[in-house]
Order: C-alpha cells, then sequence, then structure tokens
C-alpha cells in the first residue's frame, strides 16, 4: 500500500524476525573463532571466515538488486533467508571448512535478503521508509548483539545451540515474508549506472565510512570473545556491555543528528572510534582490565552512532534510486574491510598481542575522518 503513513507491521514482523536472526547469526561467529582456536587451528585462519562474509555481502548485493527488479521482491528476501538459514545451521560444525563455508554462504543470503528487505519496505512505506528501515536495521543489530553476547557461554554446551536457533528464526523469517503482498518493481538497470556513485569522491567516502561502522563492528565482533579470554575481564558482562553500546548508539546518532547535524555526527563518532581502538591497543599493551573494558564498550558506541546518519546521507547524496545507493555502500564498505578480521588474527600469530591489529583499525578510522572532512565536510546544523 504505497503512500500510507501506518507502517506494514505484519512486513516489519517477518523481515525483522529474519534480520534478527540473521544477527544472531553473525554475532555468533566470535565464539566459534575462539573454539577453532583452542582446538589448533591458526588465528589468521579462523578470522578468514568473517573476511569471506563481508566480501561475498558485499559483492552479490548488485545480484540482489537486479534480482529484485525482475523477481517478487518478498521471495527474494525469502530466499536470502532461507540461504542464511542453511549457513547457520552448517556452522554448527566447529571445523575450518564448515567455519569457511558457512561465513561465505552467510554473506551471500545476508547480502540478498537485507537488500529486498530494504526495499520491500522502501516501497510499501515510501513516506516512512527511514523509519521502517531504521527498525529493521535495529533488530539486525539487536540480534547481533544477542548472539555476541550469548554464544560464547552456549557453545560451552554446543555450539549446535546458537546455530540452530538462528537458523530457527530466519526460518520463520523466510515463511513470513515469502507470504507478505508484492510490491511495484523496478527496471533494471544497466551495470554502469551501479558504478556511477563510485565516481564521485563523496560516494567513496561514504562507502568508506560504512566500512568504518558496520565492516568494523563485524571484525570486532569477530576477535572481541578472544581478545577479553584471559585477560582479567569478566567476558560475558564486558561482550553486553559492548552489545548494549553498540544497540544504544544508533539511537543516539539519531539524536545527535537532529541537534548538529548528519555530517558533523558522522564526523565527531569517526574520530570518537579513532581515540577508543587506540585506547584499545594500550590497554592491551600495557595489561590494563579496566581500560580494556571501557575501550571495548567505547568502541559499541563508535560503531553505532555514525550508522543511521551515514545511510541518511547516502540516500539523500548519491542517487535517486535506492537499491543503487545500497549496492555503492555495501560495495565499498565491505569490500574495504575484508582484509581486517584476517589481519587482527594474523598480528596475534606474529606478535602474541591484538594491540596491533587495533592500531590498524584507529589509523584506517582517522584516515576515514580526513577524507571525511575533505569530500562530505560538516555542513550546516541541520546538513
Amino acid at each position: 500500500m504505497a503512500g500510507t503513513t501506518r507502517l506494514p507491521r505484519r512486513a516489519l514482523a517477518a523481515l525483522g524476525t529474519g534480520l534478527f536472526g540473521l544477527g544472531v547469526a553473525v554475532g555468533s561467529y566470535g565464539a566459534v573463532v575462539s573454539l577453532l582456536i583452542d582446538r589448533g587451528v591458526a588465528p589468521d585462519a579462523a578470522g578468514f571466515g568473517m573476511t569471506l562474509f563481508l566480501l561475498a555481502q558485499g559483492l552479490v548485493a548488485l545480484f540482489a538488486d537486479r534480482l529484485t527488479r525482475v523477481l517478487s521482491v518478498p521471495r527474494v528476501c525469502a530466499a536470502g533467508f532461507a540461504v542464511t538459514a542453511f549457513a547457520a545451521v552448517l556452522g554448527g560444525w566447529v571445523t575450518l571448512p564448515a567455519a569457511l563455508a558457512s561465513r561465505g554462504l552467510l554473506g551471500v543470503g545476508q547480502g540478498i535478503a537485507f537488500v529486498a528487505a530494504m526495499k520491500y519496505v522502501g516501497r510499501r512505506v515510501p513516506d516512512r521508509t527511514a523509519t521502517a528501515q531504521g527498525l529493521l536495521g535495529a533488530l539486525f543489530t539487536l540480534g547481533f548483539a544477542v548472539g555476541l553476547a550469548s554464544a560464547p557461554v552456549l557453545v560451552q554446551w554446543t555450539p549446535a545451540v546458537p546455530a540452530v536457533g538462528a537458523a530457527a528464526l530466519m526460518v520463520a523469517g523466510a515463511v513470513g515474508t515469502a507470504t507478505l503482498p508484492g510490491v511495484r518493481t523496478e527496471a533494471t538497470l544497466p551495470v554502469a549506472a551501479y558504478l556511477a556513485p563510485l565516481r564521485s569522491s563523496t560516494g567513496l567516502v561514504l562507502g568508506l565510512g560504512n566500512m568504518a561502522t558496520f565492516g568494523f563492528l563485524m571484525v570486532a565482533g569477530t576477535w572481541y570473545p578472544d581478545v577479553l579470554r584471559g585477560v582479567g575481564v569478566p567476558v560475558t558482562a564486558t561482550l553486553v556491555g559492548f552489545s548494549l553500546a553498540t544497540v544504544v548508539g544508533r539511537a543516539v546518532g539519531g539524536h545527535l543528528s537532529e541537534r548538529v547535524g548528519d555530517r558533523r555526527t558522522v564526523l565527531v563518532s569517526f574520530v570518537g572510534t579513532a581515540v577508543v581502538l587506540s585506547l584499545l591497543a594500550l590497554a592491551l599493551q600495557v595489561g590494563s582490565p579496566s581500560l580494556l573494558v571501557a575501550a571495548v564498550v567505547g568502541t559499541g558506541l563508535g560503531f553505532g552512532v555514525p550508522f543511521g546518519p551515514l545511510f541518511a546521507l547516502a540516500f539523500s547524496e548519491l542517487a535517486d534510486d535506492a537499491g543503487v545507493t545500497l549496492v555503492a555502500m555495501l560495495l565499498v564498505g565491505n569490500v574495504g574491510a575484508v582484509v581486517y578480521p584476517w589481519l587482527l588474527g594474523r598480528t596475534l600469530l606474529d606478535t602474541n598481542s591484538f594491540a596491533l591489529g587495533f592500531v590498524a583499525m584507529a589509523v584506517t578510522v582517522l584516515a576515514v575522518s580526513l577524507l571525511w572532512l575533505s569530500a562530505v565536510g560538516t555542513g550546516g546544523p541541520n546538513s
């Protein structure tokens, strides 16, 4: 029902259930990485699973958008959830081949489901698109937080618990989504149209901003359970704090953007994220448990705050077509982040510490901040 001001509750429930389950599956991987390392897998190889996830999601986005232009959008989304449910179950076998295959397939399924879900609510409620997309994004983030915080405890019982739980949620989301009413599809576009936003400095920097938020959130979720083990901090409580800060950060970002504008909110949050990542590296280097806990929780805010304002800017600045914007943001953001899950594992292997890896992340976010200042700026109070 295009043009209505009422949010489609059944659609939000179905799509939100699937995206929440997706978040649980993605957030659970950090606990799997810890188990793999305990079983003798090299840290860089274990972390490579998240590299495959990010790469697959970024590369499949263009294919996913083109599918939504020729097929039923709800059924495309349901198919994405079905792929991710299978991938989640596969991840219940804690072996390196199963973990890598699971993460790669999860990236493919998420790329399809995320693009289709965001476009579906955009078509159903064009006058409340930002609100509907924000709710769906928040449900994914909440699922990620639940998976990250609960999986280290659950996998000690059996790794199948978080895997099957996440899969069940995604199957429920797929069934509900497949029965949703269709929406008007768009004409297919040439591939060159998807590359147009990437030819501008603004488009590239917005994509790199997505790398520094969503991409680095995935990196942190992969390694924080292992970072916190054996360093004298309450692991579960710290992960819960980080997870809650990530979810709260999205609400804080919306409030700040209303007060100081989207551009300024994103820039300040990037600088803050670079600072807390540096403090995290310092805490690991000097062995300060209290500073480590504070820095880990602080990065949750850093990754959460800019997410909403960043995509609001992308939808207003990059292209009139929502699909083109989503593809550009996912392609640059995810592909830009692919090296970091492996890199943190490699620095652990070579230096017996994660400190250097987090320094690399801090320097990267600072570089994105400088590029943001040059290409996007801070604008006025409502920008």
